[in-house]
């Protein structure tokens, strides 16, 4: 399985495309949540995220190819 690296920035902020074509995520997914300060900001919508030994990762539906987010 092909693994790659996408900024969480660019996620967060523009419609993420596999390389093979298929729909990965959209902003419209975010979730905005506060800190302990109260300061509110936007984090991958829930569900969206998974994690495993190397990282988090959004996984395409289509080709099932991992991008891991850089923070």
């Amino acid at each position: 399985m092909a693994e790659g690296r996408v900024q969480l920035e660019k996620v967060l902020k523009e419609d993420f495309y596999c390389q093979c074509g298929t729909w990965v995520y959209t902003p419209q997914m975010n979730q905005k949540v506060k800190d302990e300060r109260g300061v509110e900001s936007e984090v991958i919508g829930e569900g969206c995220l998974l994690t495993d030994h190397e990282g988090d990762y959004l996984e395409c539906p289509g080709c099932k190819q991992k991008y891991y987010l850089i923070r």
